[in-house]
């Protein structure tokens, strides 16, 4: 039982490396030497994993991520400089890393603004949230105080209340 489940998790992790190289379905299968419904199947249960790992995160942890991987790059693009500006290398490798490195400053630059970006929006959809709580609470407040002078007796504050 405990083999068959190692198997079975060693398939998952190979199918979900094959869609990462954003191979297809047929290749999959030819590769694994199983069927495509198979693999269809298998794409089902990656995707239920993964979402549902996904919908968990919060968006501190998202944030934190982006942020790990921003610092991950701007060591890369250190390095990076410092072969470049190291008198020992040739000027291909140079070149290279100077490329690289500017393609890397540029995916920071990216990550930063959508970062602001997200924060943003973020701060929008907090401030919109408030701005309708607070409607909500005055609606009720006006609600309670229109029973308070109600003149047939009804109290109808309950029902305010439970909503």
């Amino acid at each position: 039982m405990a083999i068959e489940k190692q198997l079975y998790e060693r398939q998952m992790q190979l199918i979900f490396r094959m869609l990462l190289e954003n191979k297809t379905n047929e290749q999959i299968a030819s590769e694994l030497k199983i069927s495509i419904r198979s693999v269809q199947n298998y794409k089902k249960r990656l995707e239920q994993r993964y979402m549902t790992y996904q919908k968990e995160k919060s968006n501190s942890t998202i944030f934190l991520e982006v942020n790990l991987l921003k610092n991950r790059l701007l060591k890369l693009y250190r390095s990076l400089e410092s072969k470049v500006v190291d008198s020992e290398a040739s000027a291909s490798d140079c070149a290279k890393c100077a490329d690289v490195a500017a393609s890397i400053a540029i995916q920071v630059i990216k990550l930063e603004s959508e970062g602001i970006r997200a924060i943003k929006q973020l701060g929008l959809a907090a401030e919109t949230a408030a701005e309708t709580a607070t409607k909500r609470n005055a609606s009720v407040n006006n609600l309670r105080k229109d029973d308070v002078g109600d003149d047939d007796g009804n109290n109808s504050s309950t029902l305010v209340e439970n909503i």
